[in-house]
Parts: C-alpha cells; sequence; structure tokens
C-alpha cells in the first residue's frame, strides 16, 4: 500500500493515498429551474428538509444526496449549476439572498469561493466531531468551510500529436517563447481556474515583484485558446487538435478518457522542480453552513455526512477519481476495511482510468503546490483580469 504525498492546501501539509491503504501521515430525479431544486427522500408524511447548493458534479453528487437521503430520513433539495458557470452562479446567489438565504449549505467542486464567502459573513462558524478531526488545512476560517475529496490540476495531450518530451512541465513553461504548440483553459473568471491562476500569481509575485506580468505577457503572446465551456471544453479542444496542451482537472482527463479518448497528462508543476512547494496543485471539495440557514440541525448532519469516510472513498471510486485524504478515509470505522459499497448510480471509475499512465501520473507526483490562501483572495480577482486583457489583446492582433 503506497502513500502519495500530493496535497498541500491553503499553505497546510496533507499527505494523501492514492491507494487503499489508510496508513496516515500529516506535516432520481429531474433537475428543477426554481431555486430549490431537484428533490431527494421526499415521502407522504411531512420530512425534515435540507436544502444544498451544488457545484460538484451532478450525476455524482445527486446519488449520494439520494444515499443521505435514504439513510437520514432528511428530505434533500438540491440545486446544481452548469459546467461554465459552475460555482460562480451559485456564489451569486448566495449572495443575493443574504438577507433571506433559502440554502443550508453549499457544496462547493473548488475551495476559493468558499473561502471568500466566509470572509463576507456569508458562511457560519460550525463545528462537530467529525469536523474536528480533520487536518488542520481542511478547516477553513474559524470553521467557516471544511474541504475534503481534492482534485489534481494537470495538463493534457495528445500523444500522437505531441512528443511527451515537448510536453510543458510548469506553469512557467506555458510562457516561454519557444512552446511549440497552442495551449487552451478555461475561462478563468470561473472555478479552479480562477483559483488556480490566483494562486500562482500570488506566489509568483511575491518571490519576484512583477514575474506574474512578465508571465501573462508571454502565456497571451502564445495566443491560448480560452474556452466558455469550462474545462470539460478544453480537454475537448485537446482531443480535436484544436490545441496540443489544455490546463484543466483530473476529473475532466479521466471524464474523457472513460469516453475513449487517447490522452496523456502531466501533474503541471508551478515551478521548476528545485522549488520546493512548486508542485502540483490539489484543490479539494468544500462543504459549509449557510449563514441564517432556514434548517440548522440538517444541514449539520449533510456536512457531517459529506464529510465522512465513505463519501471521500465513493469520491475516489466514481469517475471524478478524487484523491484520498487518509484522516478523512478513516472516519465511519472505515480503517483498511473493503470500500463501502458504491450507492447506486454513482458512475464508476472504469478500469481502463485506472490502469492508464495518466492515473500513474497522478499517483506519484510529489512536492505539492503551497500557496497562501490570504495572498490569493487578495490577488484573484487582479490576476485573471490581467491575464483575460492579455489574452484579448493579442486574439485582437
Amino acid at each position: 500500500m503506497r502513500e502519495v504525498p500530493v496535497g498541500i492546501m491553503l499553505g497546510l501539509p496533507v499527505v494523501v493515498s492514492l491507494s487503499m491503504g489508510l496508513t496516515t501521515l500529516f506535516g432520481g430525479c429531474d433537475r428543477s429551474g426554481d431555486a430549490q431544486g431537484a428533490k431527494y427522500g421526499e415521502g407522504d408524511a411531512p420530512q425534515r428538509e435540507v436544502v444544498v447548493y451544488v457545484s460538484a458534479d451532478e450525476a455524482i453528487a445527486r446519488p449520494i444526496l439520494e444515499e443521505f437521503a435514504r439513510e437520514s430520513g432528511i428530505s434533500v433539495r438540491a440545486r446544481y449549476d452548469g459546467e461554465a458557470s459552475k460555482t460562480a452562479a451559485l456564489v451569486a446567489m448566495l449572495r443575493q439572498e443574504r438577507d433571506s438565504p433559502r440554502a443550508d449549505v453549499f457544496w462547493s467542486s473548488e475551495c476559493f469561493a468558499a473561502s471568500e464567502l466566509a470572509l463576507e459573513g456569508l458562511v457560519a462558524s460550525w463545528r462537530s466531531r467529525r469536523s474536528d478531526s480533520l487536518p488542520e488545512a481542511l478547516r477553513g476560517e474559524a470553521g467557516r468551510w471544511y474541504g475534503f475529496a481534492p482534485r489534481m490540476r494537470v495538463l493534457v495531450f495528445d500523444p500522437a500529436r505531441t512528443s511527451p518530451g515537448n510536453v510543458p512541465q510548469t506553469m512557467i513553461d506555458l510562457a516561454v517563447p519557444h512552446l511549440n504548440g497552442r495551449v487552451a483553459i478555461a475561462d478563468p473568471r470561473f472555478g479552479t481556474t480562477r483559483g488556480h491562476i490566483g494562486a500562482f500569481a500570488a506566489m509568483i509575485e511575491r518571490d519576484s515583484p512583477g514575474a506574474f506580468v512578465e508571465w501573462v505577457g508571454g502565456f497571451a503572446a502564445r495566443r491560448p485558446l480560452v474556452l466558455s465551456g469550462g474545462n470539460a471544453a478544453v480537454v475537448d479542444a485537446v482531443t480535436r487538435g484544436e490545441a496540443a496542451f489544455g490546463l484543466t482537472d483530473s476529473d475532466d482527463y479521466f471524464a474523457a478518457i472513460s469516453q475513449g479518448a487517447s490522452l496523456a497528462v502531466v501533474p503541471i508543476r508551478q515551478f521548476d522542480p528545485s522549488r520546493e512547494g512548486g508542485g502540483a496543485m490539489l484543490i479539494p471539495n468544500t462543504v459549509s453552513l449557510v449563514a441564517g440557514a432556514p434548517h440548522p440541525a440538517e444541514a449539520g448532519e449533510l456536512m457531517d455526512f459529506l464529510l465522512g469516510g465513505s463519501v471521500s472513498r465513493w469520491l475516489h471510486e466514481s469517475r471524478s477519481g478524487n484523491l484520498v485524504i487518509p484522516e478523512i478515509a478513516a472516519l465511519d470505522g472505515a480503517g483498511v476495511a473493503a470500500l463501502p459499497q458504491l450507492p447506486s448510480g454513482i458512475p464508476k471509475m472504469p478500469q481502463s482510468c485506472a490502469d492508464s499512465p495518466g492515473y500513474q501520473a497522478i499517483e506519484s507526483a510529489r512536492d505539492p503546490f503551497i500557496y497562501d490562501a490570504s495572498a490569493v483572495r487578495g490577488s484573484i480577482d487582479e490576476s485573471v483580469a490581467a491575464l483575460r486583457a492579455a489574452c484579448a489583446k493579442e486574439a485582437s492582433r
């Protein structure tokens, strides 16, 4: 059983394991158009209920919420969002509903929006025995959010078109003049791309003021494809040969492989290997209690459920391939026992993905990216705006 140190989140070390071992170290329903969304666990008798806004993949999140409803007897109303806008639309809704909250829980597929909501007072402090068991790195500001089941930022390419020896290994490499091939990225205003650019900008500027502006100039000069369809569109662009490289998330890579795409992947570092703490970036799911939640007790039960070892392992075994954090996997008495049975309906990761070199590359990644959360919050909007402006200027030439 193999431990893989692939996670640093918000500046604190987390050692995660992609194996089934848990030895640890630490250094059905239709989508609704209304604000409450799809409802799970509804019966004839009046029931307790909880409302959750979800930016995680609906196909995976829905069966998990259905399982919670079945086990708890609590009816779950879920509001999802689309791939392109992802977390941003739900965050906007939470802001609009500040004075009269409709949601109880915010389940985000990334950590940056939750951190911003915490500073705005839109999510409340919360704790339980389960949350107290999490590594410090996964407990947000004053217990206003909790992280679990991270994904990795990766660079995808087609080995039939691009020799592995010509693939960029770092974010710095994406801006060099001799880069041979176009890069695709998702619109940096949204989702994990937004957080990634903000974190990269914050840390490169900390060491060398002005370095991010220089990087942006070099990156934009490569005429990158900036796509509104999210990270999945990035992978599609590489598959079709419209771009040589695509900056995306590990789950989008696995989704493409499961559909038969012949892609390879690099767990892209931020900086040269000589710089410790500059490796691949992990972005966890997060769960938060909405400030003024109408159903706080039920919200706490759902949050405890999502932070449990079973959900962490379900996400790992799903087609998303989220990474397993041992401290979370050990909850629910999971220990080194067999994987809890996947709830019916969760798309399981195909064996072709688990056997792929890309999966092994992600598993063996070392020296994860260390970044400072407060610095990211302070730079994220400015850095994204600078990148978009530079790319638009180059595209208009």
